[in-house]
């Protein structure tokens, strides 16, 4: 997106000079060919050169200009062969496509990086396995596999911890109803026997009673009796006496 707003804004700045047209025409093959190739050749010299140097500026790619005519084809050393290289004509200086910066730029080919990381351009099966952020994601997996798995445990044991006071609960519940009918069973037992001591004392004592007037009366009667016969007595010696002292005065 940055080339084609570059390239917009280069296409404006030569609208005024008379080869606007061919200009135009030489954006459009830039942007169809991004590399450099086949952009040489289509604008006069000046124009080709305003145009290389505005789309070097705007963007990554190197394109031909009226320089690169004295330097022989494919024997540039920028470190990467282009399309118009002829194979086997890189300078000594050319590296042989290996990028050590870590990350891919515009210009590197693909399959060309040893960062451990795919960029976009990268080859299909290279393996980022390696990488910070892979390691990131998959321990940020295993944490979040590793919480629903302490959640899960945790959940269990709250729903055997309430299963398990539930039945505390009912025992505690069962145990209580139990002590209250021993407690209830005891009560009337005990109400039981207490009226039945009550009975068996107000019985004893009523026959204490009956026992002691039925004492009382018999002594009363024993009583009467001896003095009775105590009178009788005292009658019949006073009548022995009355004839002995009548016999005397004869």
């Amino acid at each position: 997106m940055f080339v084609l707003e570059g390239l917009t804004a280069l296409a404006a700045k030569v609208a005024a000079a008379s080869t606007v047209t061919q200009a135009v025409a030489g954006l459009g093959i830039a942007v169809a060919g991004v590399t450099g190739a086949g952009a040489a050749g289509v604008l006069p010299t000046p124009v080709q050169d305003v145009v290389a140097g505005a789309v070097e500026v705007v963007s990554p790619f190197d394109l031909p200009d009226s320089a690169d005519d004295a330097a022989p084809t494919g024997t540039d050393d920028s470190g990467a062969d282009s399309a118009d290289d002829v194979p086997g004509t890189d300078s000594p200086e050319d590296a042989a496509e290996i990028d050590d910066s870590g990350a891919d730029s515009p210009d590197d080919l693909t399959g060309t990086d040893d960062s451990g990381a795919d960029s976009p351009d990268d080859a299909t099966g290279t393996d980022d396995s390696g990488t910070p952020e892979r390691q990131a994601r998959e321990a940020a997996r295993d944490a979040e596999e590793q919480a629903r798995e302490t959640q899960r445990a945790a959940d269990e044991q709250a729903r055997e911890a309430e299963k398990q006071a539930r039945e505390a609960e009912r025992e505690t519940r069962k145990a209580a109803e139990e002590a209250e009918k021993e407690a209830r069973k005891a009560a009337d037992q005990a109400e039981k026997e207490a009226r039945k001591a009550a009975d068996q004392a107000e019985r004893q004592a009523r026959e204490a009673a009956e026992e002691a007037a039925e004492a009382e009366r018999e002594a009363r009667e024993e009583a009467e009796e001896q003095a009775r016969e105590a009178a009788e007595r005292e009658a019949e010696r006073s009548r022995s006496d009355d004839g002995g002292h009548g016999s005397d005065d004869d």
